[in-house]
Parts: structure tokens; sequence; C-alpha cells
């Protein structure tokens, strides 16, 4: 974890501890190796739910135009956050991202690739797009899903899922084709639908008590 990252999440998450308090279920430590963490997008905070709420450093893909200001670009970058071009093919990206994973470091990305308006996870997820299942298969990296229960709330009690990791190694080795990438991208929504169900469970059995 770089100190500049360090001193920001430190800045950053005691307010949102204190002001949108989150219960992670699972690991909030994730092992510091080659890993795509893959979440579910409702807000525009749900980077830094996450990234408050987990360890060791987070890295991530931000829409090119927030880098069209020098300062913020210059403060995004120093987080770890690459610029990419959405709706379009972007290589640059995408060779960033495979350098990250590359130097055992986790990327985290939102495959939806823009915000979901539904309000929770009972609510139908968009299509998720093929960068994931592209990073999975050139990486070979693993990948392990964070699924945030509701569109987080101010003061309000918000839920963290930190699902188990899997591979997509009957993938590995396939040249890749817009249709293993869409074979591949459902595989990975029925991993997001499973794992959005274990955290409804666990959300109401909590709420019982």
């Amino acid at each position: 974890m770089t100190k500049f990252y360090a001193f920001c999440r430190c800045l950053v998450g005691w307010f949102f501890k204190l002001f949108f308090p989150t219960k992670v279920f699972g690991p909030k430590k994730l092992e510091q190796k080659k890993t795509l963490l893959a979440a579910n997008h409702m807000s525009l905070i749900d980077p830094v739910i996450v990234g408050c709420n987990l360890k060791p450093q987070l890295y991530f893909w931000g829409k090119k135009e927030l880098f069209d200001k020098k300062l913020i670009g210059w403060f995004l970058r120093k987080l770890g956050v690459t610029p990419i071009n959405r709706g379009e093919p972007d290589i640059a990206s995408v060779k960033a991202a495979l350098t990250i994973l590359k130097n055992e470091k986790i990327f985290a990305l939102f495959p939806e690739g823009t915000r979901n308006k539904n309000d929770s996870i009972d609510e139908k997820m968009l299509d998720l797009k093929n960068g994931l299942a592209l990073l999975a298969i050139k990486s070979q990296a693993p990948i392990r899903l964070a699924i945030i229960y509701k569109k987080p709330k101010f003061l309000r009690k918000n839920y963290l899922y930190i699902d188990d990791e899997f591979t997509l190694d009957e993938f590995f080795g396939k040249k890749i084709s817009a249709d293993v990438l869409a074979d591949a991208s459902k595989f990975i929504q029925s991993k997001f639908d499973q794992a959005a169900s274990k955290l409804s469970v666990m959300v109401n059995e909590l709420k019982k008590k």
C-alpha cells in the first residue's frame, strides 16, 4: 500500500465508517496476490465503500472524463486509478490492468460498466461488460466478488459481502473471441447471482436477531 493511498484511506475512512457504517461478511484483509475484485455498482461512493473496508490497496479503472481536470487526474492516478474509455475498446487501459495484476496486486472493477439505478441486490443487475472476463482469461487471475447489499445510505447500516474466489480455468487456453467472452461473462453473472442470494439470506438472518 502506497503512503498516499494509506493516508487518503485513513483520512476518508473515519468519515465513511462513522456516517456510512458497513458490516462486512467475509475477509476484510485479502491476500496480496494477483486478484480481480469485481463488485456490483449502485452509487458513486461504491469504490470508496469497498476501498475503505478492504485491505490491501485496491487499483481501479475510472472513466476518462474524470481525468480531464489536471488536479483531479493527478489525485486519481496517485490513488492507483487508471483512465478508461467506456463504451469502446481501450487497449491501453487493459494493458495497464494486466500489468497491475502481473505485479501481484488487486485490481477492482465494476463489470456492469455503469451505475445500476436499482436500490438493492434483490433487483436485477445490468448485463456484465466483457472487460472482467477478458482480464481474467488473459491474466488467469482468480476472481473474487464483492456484493453491496443496497445503495449506501447516510447514517444507515450498510452490508458488503466478500465471496470465495474462483477462476475461469475452463476458458484458459481458448482463443479469445466474442463468443468466448460472452460465455465467460454469463458464468460470472451466475456467480454474482449466487453470491447475492447468500448475502440476502445473511442480512435477513441478522435482522431477525
